[in-house]
């Protein structure tokens, strides 16, 4: 790489044999590191690069992402914040071959495969090292620990604070430390005593509350003859553990220096005749290994990483997930394929968390089964649960088991059956998060999503054969998008396609087509085992408030929904709102795809709609959709007044919820943004409802942002739903405003026979109504239609009829709106003194009224006079102040268009390197706002620069 971004360090190549094709490096800086070079990442694009790195080919929520990088300091806007981070990491990526990031809802996922992170790297080499100790090859051992602690360049995550890297740093280090002091027991059992004391006292004073390093330390002493310091490390350890944790050291550590002080020789490091042993049952309790099982590579790599059964590690890792997700699978398929690496046995339990509340397994009834399994009597088990699990601990304290505790339904549940020593590993499966666990006992809260196609298509394969997927492509499809990646979903659909063979795929297709039958689709002969039982034992958890949302919402329009619209569905207020939906999170039936949004798989949507419809009164229904529906038009309209104040006011109804006001243009554009996918679904839901006021002013209130955006399709739809909506109303004035809008949208689609025909139906309504400033607007818009279309000189009498009207008016803003407009076509007409004539005198009423949009439109209409008449330094100078405008006013959209002006502007006076700067920052955004054609033609310029 010649350069890099904010954020990127680019670094001199380096050969190493280790290296594939590409490395990330997270021990040590975080770093990319390619044939062709290495960057080295820093600060926020560090924090989501190891973000990313850490869950690897896990898709990863962009509220997550979000929380990475900035902790609980959200910035405004954190999805756009994190789109932009993602093209500068993903750009970076790419230009060292590694394009390995990708969007996938509700997120972005990051494609890693073997041998491609250092971190995976280290794990891998510990793990043929435990093999190598397992097998008692000494010497090997220790050249694998070497091997693996030779990937460790420096402190982790270096570059990177907050308290996201803070905690994965911390975590990385034991890791590291973890095989420093497996390394000393390798050395012990060698009988290298003089390196474990130089390399021990150097770790001791890195890690001062580590006992089992300090053990190590005696241990060596002691076998060296040196029984003093040896005592001497105890006592300094023991003091400090008591001073800082108010702890005595573990009964192994007090019994060694018992062992010193009586001057007993030192153990021997081997037994030529093993002591015989107590027989204790190895109980193997895993139910069967599921079949075929495929995907979650990326969850694998995961519960590796942090449930590795190194001495000194206790495993805690929860599963969570919707019903239906694979959490059992996922579980089994892991418990079994590294059932080895506990020789003390399996412990399995279904808690049956979901099931009827008596039927749950209490944790006492778990104990005394788990007790009984590991060779305790019966007839000395405690009654009382707490002196079960105090016995529990203490059969456990000296071995390595793997307990699987399956289906919990809370934290509860699972506290006393977690082992009180290190050596053992807890998995737990859940619908719910179980946050508390991460708080109480460290656990890795492991949270499963649904597939994506490719796994799904992967999934549907290995059980009904590639040939017949291949064969018919379009039911296949509609397979995959109908069953929303939910494994349980994908299972019953390739057990029904096995059982009749002879069926074709297209009546399946059919029958998950029409979403009426498309959960009976789902279902099998066991009714307690299809989608419906696993989706309705998870309803009868909640409580009753949380379950009436829960319906609510699954009538609502949209693909997600914001809090103060959920308010307004369950008429309550945000705050009471809002921890009711964080109810529906934790039982995993929504989801927070960003700080605030909630989404519910269509599945489960599916559900909860059939819920409502069968035990929701008609009028409670529709009373909560108009009061969503008045609360979102309320609110396009509060957000459009923040990015266009100069509109006429209308009145909209008032919000049956509370309508948060908007801070400046930013905050109204990323509402925007988030919401547009409702406020597109709400329309025609107001239709629906009779709400025709409320179905066009939706269109009005949206119009400002569909212009920025571009977003055409989706404007000239609203208008048309409008239009509709005026119909109903039989009001003149309305019809003719919902038409000269209909107009403008059809113009911009391109459709100028429909656009002609709507705006000359509103010029004559105008006409007639004597609505002049009204009817200089449509004007205004018909000049710029004729002068797009190539036909200049007949829009400059349209502009130049406005501008008569707008300062008849005497509206000022729309006055030099339409002097922008005449300048603008004069310009296209090369008659340029004129058109900065016009220019000028609207620039001047703009910044006299402060209208910051008027003013940057102004500004790049001169930037461009300028730059055709040569004079690039003044072209320059528009643009940039243009740019700053666009910037303070959050509108990216066309801050991208100037950036490639401002770069043009900049190759013509030879400054090649801030034409690149410019039209790197304007690729970055076109990026992010997915425009394809404009991306190309800035990469265009970008290579023949």
């Amino acid at each position: 790489m010649s350069g890099g971004g904010e954020g990127q360090e680019p670094l001199a190549g380096r050969q190493d044999s280790r290296v594939p094709e590409f490395l990330f490096r997270l021990l040590g800086p975080v770093e990319l590191e390619a044939g062709a070079g290495r960057v080295a990442f820093r600060g926020k694009q560090a924090a989501l690069l190891t973000a990313l790195l850490l869950q690897a080919d896990r898709v990863i929520s962009t509220q997550r992402l979000a929380e990475a990088v900035w902790d609980q300091t959200l910035p405004r806007n954190p999805d756009s914040r994190v789109r932009m981070l993602i093209s500068e990491v993903r750009r970076a990526c790419a230009a060292l071959g590694a394009d390995v990031i990708g969007t996938q809802r509700p997120g972005y996922t990051l494609r890693l495969g073997d041998g491609r992170l250092d971190l995976a790297c280290f794990q891998s080499q510990v793990s043929l090292a435990r093999e190598a100790m397992a097998g008692g090859r000494c010497e090997e051992a220790l050249v694998h620990y070497d091997e693996a602690l030779g990937w460790w360049q420096g402190p982790p995550l270096g570059g990177i604070s907050g308290s996201f890297a803070e905690a994965q740093a911390e975590w990385l280090d034991g890791l590291r430390l973890d095989a420093l002091e497996e390394r000393q027991s390798v050395l012990l059992e060698l009988g290298r005593d003089t390196e474990v004391v130089a390399e021990a006292r150097a770790l001791a004073a890195e890690a001062p509350l580590r006992e089992r390093l300090h053990g190590q330390l005696m241990e060596a002493l002691h076998h060296g003859g040196r029984r003093g310091e040896a005592l001497e490390v105890y006592r300094q350890f023991r003091a400090r553990l008591v001073e800082e944790l108010g702890l005595e050291p573990t009964d192994r550590l007090q019994q060694m220096q018992r062992q010193i002080l009586r001057s007993d020789p030192a153990p021997p490091r081997q037994q030529d005749e093993p002591a015989p042993q107590t027989f204790l049952p190895v109980p193997g309790q895993l139910p069967a290994a599921p079949a075929a099982f495929t995907n979650r590579s990326g969850e694998l790599r995961e519960l590796d990483l942090h449930l590795a059964c190194g001495a000194g590690n206790v495993g805690v890792a929860v599963i969570s997930g919707p019903g239906g997700i694979g959490k059992t699978w996922l579980a089994l398929h892991w418990a079994h394929t590294r059932r080895d690496r506990y020789p003390d046995g399996q412990l399995y339990v279904n808690l049956r968390g979901f099931d009827n509340a008596e039927e749950q397994l209490s944790p006492s009834a778990v104990l005394r089964h788990f007790l009984t399994a590991l060779g305790v009597p019966p007839t000395v088990i405690p009654a009382d649960q707490e002196a079960r699990a105090a016995l529990y601990r203490s059969v456990l304290a000296e071995r390595r088991l793997l307990v699987v505790l399956d289906n919990a339904a809370d934290s509860a549940q699972v506290t006393p059956l977690i082992p009180g020593r290190p050596g053992c590993t807890v998995l737990v499966t859940s619908r719910n998060r179980l946050v508390s666990l991460h708080a109480t006992h460290s656990a890795r809260l492991l949270e499963v999503g649904a597939f994506s196609d490719e796994e799904a298509h992967r999934m549907l394969s290995h059980h009904v054969g590639p040939q017949t997927l291949a064969d018919d492509p379009a039911s296949t499809a509609a397979l995959l998008e109908h069953s929303g990646g939910l494994p349980l979903a994908l299972g019953v659909l390739a057990a029904r396609a096995s059982a009749q063979p002879a069926f074709p795929l297209a009546v399946l297709a059919q029958e998950l087509r029409d979403p009426a039958t498309r959960l009976d689709a789902l279902q099998t002969d066991d009714l307690g085992a299809g989608l419906r039982a696993v989706f309705a034992s998870s309803y009868a958890a909640l409580d009753a408030r949380a379950a009436r949302l829960f319906l609510l919402l699954g009538t609502a329009p949209g693909p997600d929904i914001g809090v103060p619209g959920a308010a307004a569905l369950a008429g309550l207020p945000n705050a009471e709102t809002r921890a009711l939906l964080s109810m529906l999170e934790t039982a995993n039936l929504v989801r927070q795809l960003s700080p605030g949004r909630y989404w519910m798989h269509d599945l489960v949507r599916l559900y909860a709609a059939e819920r409502a419809a069968a035990g929701l009164p008609p009028e409670t229904r529709d009373q909560a959709l108009v009061r969503l529906v008045e609360t979102y038009t309320a609110m396009t309209r509060a957000a459009d007044r923040v990015l266009s104040p100069y509109r006429p006011v209308i009145a909209v109804p008032q919000a049956a919820a509370d309508v948060p006001a908007f801070e400046d243009a930013a905050a109204a554009l990323g509402w925007f943004e988030a919401e547009l996918p409702c406020l597109l679904a709400a329309q025609p839901l107001a239709l629906e409802l009779g709400l025709n006021v409320a179905a066009w002013h939706l269109a009005w209130g949206m119009n400002t942002f569909l212009l920025r955006r571009f977003h055409t399709r989706e404007r000239l739809a609203a208008w048309r739903l409008a239009l509709t909506a005026a119909e109903r109303l039989d009001d003149p004035h309305t019809t003719a405003v919902v038409l000269w809008h209909t107009g403008y949208a059809y113009a911009t689609r391109g459709r100028i026979d429909e656009a002609v025909e709507s705006l000359e139906r509103a010029l004559e309504l105008f006409e007639q109504a004597g609505d002049r400033p009204l009817l200089a607007q449509v004007h205004h818009t018909m000049g710029w239609m004729w002068s797009v279309r190539g036909q200049p000189r007949r829009g400059l009498g349209h502009a130049e009829c406005a501008l008569r009207l707008q300062r008849a008016a005497g509206d000022p803003i729309w006055e030099a709106s339409a002097l922008g407009a005449v300048g603008w076509i004069r310009l296209q007409l090369g008659e340029h003194e004129a058109a900065r004539d016009a220019c000028e005198q609207a620039l001047t009423i703009f910044r006299r009224h402060r209208d910051r949009d008027g003013e940057a439109a102004t500004l790049d209409s001169l930037g461009k006079l300028a730059f055709h008449r040569g004079d690039h330094e003044r072209a320059l100078e528009y643009y940039g102040q243009c740019l700053d405008l666009r910037k303070g006013t959050g509108n990216a959209f066309q801050s991208a268009d100037t950036l490639v002006c401002l770069g043009d502007a900049h190759q013509a006076l030879g400054e090649d390197t801030e034409a690149r700067a410019a039209w790197r920052d304007a690729l970055s955004l076109y990026d992010c706002q997915h425009r394809r054609a404009d991306s190309e033609r800035v990469r265009e310029r970008l290579a023949n620069a």
